[in-house]
């Protein structure tokens, strides 16, 4: 039986009606919007990028100059979108002798739960997850996600189609880190062996800011040659680092919320984004029970090189509410598609 509000039983004592109840949410939403470019894409679609024109002009003049034919860089990439769905069903009895049987009709129309106080909040923490989800594809989607017992990444228990939509943008981050050393700088603290050690190592005076001098050096210029790129981090590693500033050099590195989740500061004129969903997705779905699987991450990117392909814009228009007047269930049912991609793989650099 699925568990809506167990925990707050049907007595006088309690609220008479569910919108007096606080919701509690494990996160807030972020808009990822800030951090990806997404693109509405057809499955197999391509992704063409012109980059530059070989160099010209060499040294010498006069008659019967030597012609040459120069290239243009470029790169093909197509669009493979996975297809995820939503499908819920709610049964009316699951919330008798609870506080949310105050928003049950009556008699035969028990069952239809639409348009109830229940389900208004129901479809209110939907969005959430929804938002959550495209989070989860976008960043930590994994076509080949396996568990740590099955010699994955992915934490014991975890039902891991939840990750297998698409590869999502670490995966592919990671692999551009590995196949060019030259775009990875290496975080020590994650290859610690436990949470304590993980965090010990990450509080050394002078590691954290020492580790973005680090990134920026190591990026190459031309992944912020038009200054829209930004040094994004999960929120943890952010932490670190204003404590690092404020204990090691007696300086303060405020952070701006710019949206519920998303954090904006300024290192040496360079933008950093603190985003806190990275820290909750690295918790829950790559924690070893020991210590977590990189917990310390950035990448040094102009969003509009990392590209979220979806085939509709917004998942939550489209989401079905049924009442089946036959098995007196309520159904929620929402599809769709998604894929990633790094546009232009020279042109960021990640730390991990």
């Amino acid at each position: 039986m699925a568990k809506y509000f167990q925990n707050i039983p049907l007595q006088p004592e309690n609220l008479d009606s569910l919108r007096e109840a606080v919701i509690k949410k494990v996160i807030d939403d972020e808009d990822i919007r800030k951090v990806v470019t997404i693109k509405r894409v057809k499955n197999g679609a391509p992704l063409a990028v012109i980059g530059e024109m070989d160099a010209v002009g060499h040294a010498g003049a006069g008659c019967n100059p030597t012609y040459e034919e120069i290239g243009i860089n470029n790169a093909l990439q197509r669009w493979a979108l996975g297809a995820w769905e939503i499908a819920l069903k709610i049964c009316y009895e699951n919330l008798e002798d609870t506080i949310a049987e105050y928003s049950l009709r009556t008699g035969t129309a028990i069952g239809d739960l639409t348009g109830t106080d229940f389900m208004a909040i129901y479809m209110e923490l939907l969005v959430t997850q929804v938002k959550r989800m495209i989070w989860r594809f976008a960043w930590f989607g994994d076509t080949a996600a396996a568990t740590i017992a099955n010699g994955g990444n992915i934490t014991n228990g975890t039902d891991v189609t939840l990750l297998t939509t698409c590869d999502g943008l670490w995966k592919r981050l990671f692999a551009i880190a590995t196949a060019n050393a030259s775009q990875l700088t290496q975080i020590s603290a994650n290859a610690a062996a436990s949470y304590a050690a993980q965090k010990s190592a990450m509080l050394a005076s002078g590691y954290a800011t020492g580790l973005v001098d680090t990134i920026l050096l190591d990026a190459s210029s031309r992944v912020n040659a038009n200054g829209e790129a930004t040094l994004f981090v999960n929120k943890k590693f952010a932490d670190y680092l204003a404590h690092d500033i404020k204990v090691t050099y007696k300086d303060n590195m405020p952070f701006e919320r710019i949206f519920d989740g998303f954090y904006l500061g300024y290192y040496n004129g360079v933008r950093i984004g603190a985003i806190e969903t990275w820290d909750y997705m690295i918790d829950t779905y790559e924690n070893t029970g020991a210590k977590w699987n990189k917990p310390f991450r950035a990448v040094l990117a102009n969003p509009a090189n990392l590209l979220v392909g979806v085939d509709k814009e917004n998942p939550v228009d489209d989401l079905d509410i049924i009442f089946d007047r036959v098995n007196r269930m309520n159904h929620i049912y929402a599809t769709g598609k998604m894929d990633t991609r790094v546009a232009m793989p020279d042109n960021v650099h990640v730390a991990y």
